[in-house]
């Protein structure tokens, strides 16, 4: 099993952030002007590396947005990292450094792989939210 860290990402990150979420979902990270995002999370230190063993696999957005709890806004895991319960261990690593006791994300009723991770970890989820992506409701 490898060991699973964050470390606060920097600047120096922003095109390994990048190349993640490119990698992932051209169009989307386009369209959602994802790198603005990431360097804006990573200038405002709400950007943390995932380690795997001490080797950068992915990235998690967080910060207290929605209604100042803990918020999830975004992880990737790197495709060649998927499936092996890292996505899970780095969201509970984020919730236990949490200032909140709660703390949210959403997913689009598509993403299994996301829910499982979210259930391994304790998520219940809250409800959902119809329009954001025709067809494909938003769970948070």
């Amino acid at each position: 099993m490898e060991t699973i860290s964050l470390r606060q990402a920097t600047l120096k990150d922003k095109a390994l952030a990048v190349d993640f979420d490119y990698s992932l979902g051209k169009v989307e990270h386009i369209e959602l002007k994802r790198e603005e995002k990431i360097t804006k999370a990573i200038m405002e230190e709400e950007c943390f590396i995932i380690l795997a063993d001490n080797r950068a696999v992915g990235f998690i957005i967080f910060d207290y947005r929605f209604f100042d709890l803990g918020w999830i806004e975004l992880i990737i895991v790197g495709e060649k990292y998927r499936g092996r319960g890292i996505g899970a261990q780095a969201i509970d690593l984020i919730c236990r450094q949490s200032k909140t006791n709660k703390v949210f994300t959403s997913t689009n009723s598509s993403n299994a792989q996301m829910q499982r991770a979210l259930n391994k970890v304790g998520f219940s989820f809250a409800g959902k939210i119809n329009g954001l992506d025709e067809g494909d409701p938003e769970l948070f």
